[in-house]
């Protein structure tokens, strides 16, 4: 390697990935670059035989480490501590069920941050693919989000950028509190608390390269991820509630008006029925009374009536 320095610490996490961990892994070993790094894994105490490939792998390529879990500790405290294992100047994440489809990821973003230390990091596209199709359904973001500057305001705006596969400075322990602050925040929704404190520090680049592939797991793996152990209301309240913490820590330092909107519009259309309006009523009222007062529900309503016309018109020409 031209470069002795440990540049970047690929932080993986995993939770029952026995059929995808092995991809996951190998897609970083597949990196074509000038320059050290190491894969540092934490696996939230899985059951299935996930444990015995990492250590596998570890065995053959020294630049493995890994920390199993003797008790489930959650998904953002996992995420977490990956980080928290990371010696390299940059972190970047990974799922054990996704994997990298681009062998010179690494170089190109890790290029990019060397020569533009103004920002605090930078994302990439991704594919949106089903189980083990070679297809994306869709790529996130979109273009016109792409090659120009992210900011807090874009992000707080409604807009996204993925964290999954984002390489940033490694600021931990210089930000330690700040970024402990992800896992008190809420047990399972990590990227929403992440994105807002990454960008609170600096602005981040979105390159126009796809190169992770998300997996939406519709096997058995995919049991054990958010959306699927959290359903209707009890998904609805645990995404408010880290909304109302945010904005308890926070307060007028960040507007979350159009956060809000985007979590409550769509799950009102899909659970607001006879039998949920209390528990409705119920959660709305625990939202901070000035975005209750700047008419949060109306705005909610509002956000979704284009998007439910559109369903329904794909629908008619079916």
């Amino acid at each position: 390697m031209e470069n002795e320095t440990l540049m970047v610490s690929a932080c993986i996490t995993s939770y029952y990935h026995e059929a995808y961990i092995s991809h996951a892994i190998s897609s970083v070993l597949a990196q074509n670059v000038n320059f050290n790094y190491e894969i540092v894994i934490s696996d939230d105490c899985s059951k299935d035989g996930t444990q015995e490939i990492i250590k596998k792998f570890a065995e053959k390529f020294p630049c493995i480490r890994y920390k199993f879990n003797e008790k489930n500790i959650g998904l953002t405290k996992n995420v977490f501590q990956a980080r928290c294992m990371a010696k390299g100047k940059y972190i970047i994440p990974l799922s054990g069920d996704d994997y990298w489809i681009d062998n010179n990821k690494l170089q190109k973003q890790v290029d990019f941050l060397e020569k533009h230390p103004e920002y605090i990091g930078v994302a990439t596209r991704i594919e949106m693919r089903k189980e083990n199709s070679k297809t994306a359904e869709f790529i996130d973001p979109p273009l016109d989000r792409c090659d120009r500057t992210f900011t807090l305001r874009d992000f707080l705006g409604g807009k996204n950028f993925p964290m999954n596969g984002f390489l940033m400075r490694n600021l931990l322990k210089e930000k330690y509190e700040l970024f402990s602050l992800m896992p008190k925040m809420s047990p399972y929704i990590d990227d929403l608390t992440d994105c807002i404190l990454i960008l609170m520090l600096g602005n981040i680049y979105i390159m126009s390269d796809a190169t992770v592939a998300y997996r939406r797991s519709i096997g058995q793996e995919g049991l054990h991820n958010f959306n699927s152990i959290n359903r209707g209301m009890d998904k609805v309240k645990k995404e408010i509630d880290l909304l109302n913490k945010l904005y308890s820590k926070f307060g007028k330092k960040i507007d979350l008006f159009e956060r809000y909107k985007m979590t409550l519009g769509p799950e009102i259309a899909k659970n607001y029925r006879a039998g949920t309006a209390k528990k409705f009523r119920k959660i709305i009222n625990t939202i901070p009374v000035e975005y209750r007062k700047r008419g949060i529900v109306v705005h909610s309503v509002l956000y979704i009536i284009p998007k439910t016309i559109e369903v329904i018109r794909r629908k008619i020409r079916i």
